[in-house]
Parts: C-alpha cells; structure tokens; sequence
C-alpha cells in the first residue's frame, strides 16, 4: 500500500505528522528555513553556505529531522540529493505556512498604514504611453495617499516580475504562461490593421465600406504588402502570427520594432501597414486623421487585456482600487466595443 503524508500546523511551529489517515507523532520543527534551503539547493554544503552555518551543524540538522520524522526527505544518490515524496509534501506544506504568513504581514502593515501605500504596476511601453496620460493624473488626485511606481517591459518580463514580486499588478494581454496567477480581466480589444490614409488599397477599402467606424479588410489582400511587426516576444506579434498560421499566410516584414508607437508612426508616413490593439486608438496621442483602422480575419482578431497578479500574494486595497477604476476608466473610454 502506497503511504500517504499529510502535514498539519498547530502553534509555536508544531507540526502533526500523519501516515495514511493517522496521527504518528508530534515533531518541534525550529528552522524549517534550513529543510527548504536544502531542497532548493540540493547540496548539504552549498545550503550551508548560503546560510552561514557549517556543514556538519547542518547536516546533523537534517539527521535529526529525518529520524524524528522516521522517513528520508532526501535520496542521496553519488553525492547529490533528491528530495523524497515526503520530502516534497513537507516542502509544499512549508511553503503554503510561508505565503500566509506573508499575506497576514501584508494586510497588518497595510491596516497600521491607514490607507497610505505604494503600488507597483507592470505595463508595456506602449500600453503605458498610451493609458496613463489621462488616467493616472486622475486616479491620484483621488487618492492621495496611494503613490504609483511603473515597471515597463515586455510581456515576459512583466510575467517574471508578478512571479517574483517585483510588481503588484500587471495591466497586460492574456494568456499567461504561469499557473500561479490571477487576473481580472478589463476589456477585449480588438487588433487593427493600420494603414496610411494615402495608400491606394486603404481608399478602395474605406469608399467600398464607407459609413462604418471600422471596415473590415481581407489580409490575404496584403500579401505582397510591406509591414512593421512588433518583435517576436510581445503578444500582439503572437496573435497576428496565430492568424497567419491558421491562414497559411506570409506577410513581408520590412522592419520590426519593439516599440508600438513607433510601427504606429512608420505606418503612417506610408512605409508599410501594422498592427495595433484597439484601446491605443482611443488615445489622444494616436494619429486617427493620417491612420485607417479595420478588423481583420473571421471573427475579427481580438485579445484580452486584463489585471494580472499573483494568486498566492496579498493584493493591497490600493491596487484593487487601482484595477476597479481602471476597469471603469476603459469602459467610459471605449465606445466601440461590438
């Protein structure tokens, strides 16, 4: 019969050990920091480095341990360690004591603060340029106890960053490639094609599509067509490059940026055409009287842009007001949405 491990916490670090349904024994585990440094570093010598101590002090530790607990937490095969199934169950079980108590130190710190905080929020270089001009002189005047710090980046440096707590948030397009996230989703945008109003196939589409805000456009029409793409790690560059798969369609790329804005302004001055999310248009920065915007593919490309954080860390009562007046912020904003 395959033993099952169950590990429970009571006060003063007093952990219940239990085999299969029943209670073994009690164990006192002091310095439960020393049991995780060694599975992360799988070596007795460089855990006992890292943490100043000896190695003999430590590798008695785990002796202890193991015999008190009367199973191997580790499997030590030619000088390296292996963490066992039980080894792995305690390791799981300490993490989760770790990440409340965190969040318990979260939501006392914030309390004492009395409504005074810092949030960190993530976005990328052009979705900030482009939201928080007009919504964060707002949301501040609002709330003048909350200070606002930006990480800007790509879409895998803000996914790293909620993961190892850089940021609170992250305002960005899903998926995300973690399991160990939340997120609240703030509006699906479409992807445009942008195109110069002076090109000859834009004025042919917008006269035979006149009178809709957003023309819809054939890309396989554009085929022999010059294009600014993002680079290959930002997501607007995975959606349109899903379609083109899915397509069985090539565009020719002329120049690839990682700055949005800049593809924008190139596609403007009639260099080739791009691709860009819809809530950038709502922007008074975007260049609409030199731009034509139309949906493509069927349905048309959209994505969701959504708050994104990590599940198991405390969102403070700042960034929860900061994604709720965002949410209301995009809606108020975005008149077209269908």
């Amino acid at each position: 019969m395959k033993i099952k491990y169950r590990f429970d916490h009571e006060p003063n670090n007093q952990f219940v050990i239990s085999e299969n349904g029943g209670v073994c024994f009690y164990m006192f585990l002091p310095n439960y920091e020393y049991f995780l440094r060694i599975a992360q570093m799988k070596s007795i010598s460089r855990a006992a480095e890292s943490l100043y101590i000896s190695q003999p002090a430590l590798t008695k530790y785990l002796h202890k341990l193991e015999a008190e607990l009367g199973v191997e937490l580790f499997e030590r095969k030619q000088g390296a360690l292996r963490i066992t199934e039980a080894g792995q169950f305690l390791w799981e079980y300490i993490r989760r004591v770790n990440g409340e108590t965190d969040l318990l130190r979260a939501y006392i710190e914030e309390i004492k603060a009395k409504g005074r905080c810092t949030i960190t929020i993530g976005m990328a270089l052009w979705r900030a340029s482009v939201l928080l001009p007009e919504f964060l002189p707002v949301f501040l005047e609002h709330h003048p106890l909350i200070s606002v710090q930006l990480f800007e980046g790509s879409a895998a440096k803000m996914e790293s960053a909620i993961m190892d707590d850089t940021v609170d948030l992250c305002i960005m397009n899903l998926p995300v490639n973690y399991a160990n996230v939340a997120y609240e989703p703030i509006f699906e945008e479409h992807i445009f094609l942008a195109g110069s109003r002076q090109d000859p196939l834009i004025q042919k589409l917008r006269e035979e599509q006149a009178g809709f805000e957003y023309p819809s456009a054939d890309i396989r029409k554009f085929a022999q067509k010059p294009f600014i793409f993002t680079q290959p790690d930002q997501h607007i560059t995975e959606f349109v490059n899903h379609m083109l798969s899915r397509l069985d369609l090539a565009l020719t790329c002329v120049l690839r940026t990682a700055n949005v804005t800049t593809a924008i302004n190139l596609a403007a001055s009639g260099l080739g055409f791009t691709f860009v999310p819809e809530l950038g248009t709502r922007s008074a920065f975007f260049p609409a009287d030199r731009l034509s915007l139309f949906t493509v593919d069927d349905p048309p490309l959209r994505c969701t842009l959504a708050a994104v954080y990590k599940r198991s860390s405390y969102l403070s009562s700042g960034a929860q007001l900061f994604i709720q007046e965002l949410k209301e912020f995009v809606r108020q904003h975005s008149s077209y949405n269908g």
